[in-house]
């Protein structure tokens, strides 16, 4: 953990994430064996949408957002690269931004929040930059799931990757202002993000399974 003595100006942590080298991280995305195998003009996306993620934070600590399933997902790899990760925390917003798995996990008051912070999410990204993040690759005959959360100071929870035939899941969390997080999902051969329909957790077809 990287304990700051100075936290950066909004405007310092906007330029610092605007200017993050993110190559290792695209690189390992588009690995199919150990990593998401994305072409290299959809990492380069997914990179753009990310470091809005982090402005929006930045411009926004108050408020809790959270990404698409993508988005999440490349901040996912972010993180496993431990040494860049702490730096570039360290870098952009002069604290380590650490990651709590609970949120999201106590009831139905909890996914309505994660929902909350999805589409306050699409609602400042079309206002910041005249676009919502981009919807996430999808992948034919497969579920996927997503839960994910930015917070400013308080503890966020995000669950991921959980296949039509192989239940597996992810819960991470990114910690930065208030507890609440956003829930989306996609169906299997569907078009469009459940969560922007405004769905309920836990009605799509084939989700709900955690592990």
């Amino acid at each position: 953990m990287i304990h700051s003595t100075q936290r950066k100006t909004p405007a310092q942590t906007i330029a610092a994430i605007e200017g993050l080298d993110l190559t290792p991280i695209k690189f390992k995305a588009c690995r199919k064996e150990d990593g998401y195998g994305w072409s290299a003009g959809y990492a380069d996306q997914m990179e753009v949408a990310y470091k809005r993620y982090l402005i929006l934070h930045a411009k926004h600590p108050d408020l809790t957002l959270a990404p698409e399933q993508d988005v999440d997902r490349f901040w996912h790899m972010h993180i496993l690269d431990t040494r860049k990760y702490a730096a570039d925390c360290e870098a952009t917003f002069g604290y380590f931004l650490h990651h709590f798995p609970y949120l999201g996990l106590r009831g139905e008051e909890d996914a309505k929040a994660l929902q909350a912070a999805f589409l306050e999410m699409q609602r400042l990204s079309a206002e910041e930059f005249g676009e919502p993040t981009p919807a996430p690759q999808r992948e034919p005959g497969k579920d996927a799931a997503a839960w994910c959360s930015l917070e400013a100071g308080k503890p966020a929870a995000a669950w991921c990757s959980l296949e039509a035939d192989k239940p597996a899941a992810a819960w991470c969390s990114l910690e930065a202002g208030k507890p609440a997080a956003a829930w989306c999902s996609l169906e299997a051969g569907s078009a469009a993000d459940t969560a922007s329909r405004g769905r309920a957790p836990g009605r799509a077809p084939g989700e709900g399974q955690r592990v």
